[in-house]
């Protein structure tokens, strides 16, 4: 840095002769407190004091005044042998209120010096300063406007650093030095390059409100505190910052970057926080990047704006491999490509109302704690494949609305890890990649929606794993249960469309509904995509074609609440839909018998009607009538889906008739007579029996020849009713023909 100064100073100045003097000169040197110093020339000045021991000092009887004087002298017109001053001990030198020129620009070289204070407080600095390796009781330079320069390399400073409200046009540099007292940059402006590479801080440091452009330099960092340690409190609240880097810093307590701006690239990889991290609405509108960083106390990103630059290929935002022992909040903060890969959680992580513009890639993330993303707007699309949720998780009114990619998930889940309660209630999905996922406990999609496709391919980490997606609607997609550890779907007044439900292993699928629930599910509501059944009748022809429960529990733990009681009339809807889904798909089979379940629940449900002391006669009386003709029409035809059923009950009812008629006594006997149960062994009592049968069908089938008619009341009732009972059976018939037919 010393070289780089004398070659600055020799660009900026006047150009020297042979004997190094410069052909610049000044009428007036340097100014202090209003007073003018005489001008003079190198020739004039004396140096030597300078160079003197303390103890020589006071062993000559020299001044501390005089000192300064000396000092004063080698700014204005020392030449740069005498300003040369490498290893001095001096004491406090305090240049307040003055402006600093020389004629020339040979930077004074302190370098290894022992200075008990150095005090520029309101001056303007115009020469180099070169500081390495110095100790330094002081420094100050409080609203001071310094031009040129000043390199404070590897030095250490004991006390106070004030550079309040300071301007610097010249590079600063402070690399590897020690301020072992407080720093005080508040509202300093630094218009080159700054640097505090490996900077110890003892104390206090406060940047609040400065102001670090570097505006000469657009290929690396303006301002850089690459390895700095900062043993106490840091604040560079409200700084704005161009190119700069805080990679591998170390931060022992608080640090403060609220309402920072970051106009060009921000490194902060390797950096380690220990204790509170305040990044509250900062703004990093060129790259940023935390690789590697370690956040051990809290850490705050709330309302931060991470813009990127206008490099495409590489994310704007990098938390990568990224470290928070403690709770983090990313709460409103706005991305646009950003990735969190392989960073680890291990306390709670909020997310809520945050927008991702581009990309939001968390692979291999682990979340020990509970992470909300509640209201979460991911525009692009979002990777949280290989991710292990240990705590609960939610994600309530996320949008995961993708890109313009149709070749890639919009959300991928895949391979993720879920060990608790998981919530997408509400959330907005384009596609989305659950396949070999893990759910240990209960995953909340109600009122979810699906716009385009959903496929899931998840096994339980324990019995009780759940996924409800109660008001879901899905347009399509692929739910396949795993060789082991199935999961429950519950889709209570959901809609769904083509979703093809499948088992792994093929010999499993006579299983596969028992473990989904439909209850007064849609399944015709997206236009072209209409669930179909036909591909589970083995199963439901085994089941009774029942869609409305899950099988029996493994567990006495797993009783979830769900959003509909199982009333009759909730059941009789549920199969009445799933009716129309069959009919929708031709599958009129599958259509069939879920009618005849409907007319089932519709009986109960007129029963339920019947039992309700609250409602009044007729209406009891007419859901009476409902239920018995509901009985009457299930036990005869199973409501037109059993022909064979009426079939044979048409052709073998009158064999009943003919008992009575044959062994009733005289309010039952024809003109074909009567008999006991023993005649029945001769053949006179078989004839008998033959007559009264063959009178009971010709009676049943209206025929009535009149060679054998009924004697008794009770018999000529009999023959009425079964005329009339072969009128309602033949219709029966009939109507079972016809349903049958449709199929």
């Amino acid at each position: 840095m010393d070289d780089k100064i004398r070659e600055g100073s020799k660009k900026s100045g006047g150009s020297d002769d042979e004997s190094g003097t410069s052909t610049e000169t000044s009428d007036e040197t340097l100014e202090e407190g209003g007073d003018l110093v005489a001008p003079g020339t190198p020739t004039d000045v004396d140096s030597s004091i300078l160079h003197l021991s303390s103890a020589e000092r006071e062993a000559r009887g020299i001044t501390d005044e005089e000192i300064s004087e000396a000092f004063r002298s080698v700014l204005a017109h020392g030449s740069d042998e005498q300003k040369n001053l490498r290893g001095v001990t001096l004491p406090e030198i305090t240049l307040d209120r003055a402006t600093l020129r020389s004629v020339d620009r040979h930077p004074v070289d302190l370098s290894g010096s022992t200075i008990e204070g150095l005090s520029l407080e309101y001056s303007k600095v115009t020469l180099p300063f070169v500081l390495d390796e110095a100790t330094i009781g002081s420094l100050r330079l409080a609203e001071a406007h310094v031009e040129a320069p000043i390199s404070c390399s590897d030095a250490t400073i004991t006390g106070e650093t004030d550079f309040f409200e300071a301007q610097f046009d010249g590079d600063v540099t402070f690399d590897g030095t020690t301020f072992e007292g407080p720093v005080n940059c508040d509202e300093v402006t630094f218009r080159d390059d700054v640097r505090f590479d490996g900077t110890v801080f003892d104390d206090e440091v406060t940047f609040r409100a400065a102001e670090c452009y570097g505006d000469s330099n657009h290929l690396e960092d303006n301002t850089t505190f690459s390895g700095a340690t900062f043993r106490a409190d840091v604040s560079f609240r409200e700084t704005e910052f161009g190119f700069t880097r805080f990679d591998d810093v170390a931060c022992h307590d608080d640090a403060v970057f609220r309402e920072a701006t970051f106009t060009g690239d921000a490194e902060f990889g390797g950096a380690d926080f220990a204790a509170e991290a305040d990044f509250d609405e900062v703004r990093f509108e060129g790259d940023c990047r935390f690789d590697g960083a370690a956040f051990r106390g809290r850490a705050t990103f709330r309302g931060g704006t991470f813009a990127g630059g206008a490099r495409a290929l590489i994310d704007d935002a990098s938390f990568a491999g990224v470290t928070f022992d403690d709770d983090v909040s990313f709460r409103r903060a706005s991305f646009r490509y950003v990735t969190f890969a392989t960073a680890e959680f291990r306390g709670t992580a909020g997310f809520e109302s945050a927008t991702f513009a581009g990309d939001a890639d968390f692979p291999d993330v682990s979340f020990d704690g509970a992470v909300d993303f509640d209201e979460g707007r991911f525009r692009e699309d979002a990777d949280f494949s290989g991710t292990r949720f240990e705590g609960p998780c939610a994600f309530r009114g996320c949008e995961f609305v993708g890109g313009a990619n149709h070749l890639k998930d919009d959300v991928s889940f895949e391979r993720s890890w879920f060990a608790d309660d998981v919530d997408f209630h509400d959330t907005e999905i384009s596609s989305a990649n659950f396949t070999n996922v893990a759910f240990g406990g209960t995953v909340d999609c109600h009122g979810c929606v699906v716009t385009e496709r959903i496929d899931i391919e998840a096994r339980g980490i324990d019995d009780d794993a759940f996924v409800d997606f109660t008001r879901a609607k899905i347009r399509s997609g692929r739910i396949v249960q795993p060789t082991e550890g199935w999961v429950r779907y519950d889709l209570t007044l959901a809609s769904i469309g083509d979703v093809d439900l499948e088992a792994e292993r093929k010999r499993d699928h006579r299983q596969l509904l028992d473990y989904f629930r439909f209850c007064r599910t849609e399944f015709d509501e997206f236009d072209g995509h209409t669930f179909d059944f036909s591909g589970h009748r083995e199963y439901l022809d085994r089941n009774a074609w029942t869609i409305h429960g899950f099988d029996e529990p493994t567990t006495d733990e797993f009783d979830p609440e769900y959003a509909l009681e199982m009333t009759p009339e909730v059941v009789e809807t549920t199969y009445l839909k799933a009716k129309q889904s069959a009919r929708e798909v031709g599958d009129m089979k599958t259509a069939g018998e879920f009618r005849v379940k409907r007319q089932r629940y519709s009986r109960y449900k007129s029963l339920e009607a019947v039992r309700d002391s609250d409602a009044g006669v007729w209406t009891r009386t007419k859901n009476l009538g409902r239920a018995a003709e509901n009985f009457f029409l299930g036990v005869t035809c199973g409501h037109g889906m059993r022909p064979m059923r009426i079939g044979i009950t048409f052709a073998i009812a009158p064999l009943f008739f003919a008992f009575p008629y044959a062994f009733g006594g005289p309010l039952f006997e024809t003109q074909a007579g009567q008999l006991g149960i023993g005649d029945l062994a001769t053949a006179d009592g078989l004839r008998v029996f033959y007559d009264n049968l063959y009178f009971s069908y010709i009676s049943y089938t209206t025929i009535g020849y009149g060679d054998i008619g009924p004697m008794g009341p009770l018999a000529r009732l009999l023959a009425g009713t079964e005329a009339y009972l072969s009128t309602i059976l033949a219709a029966l018939l009939v109507y079972a023909l016809v349903k049958r037919s449709e199929l």
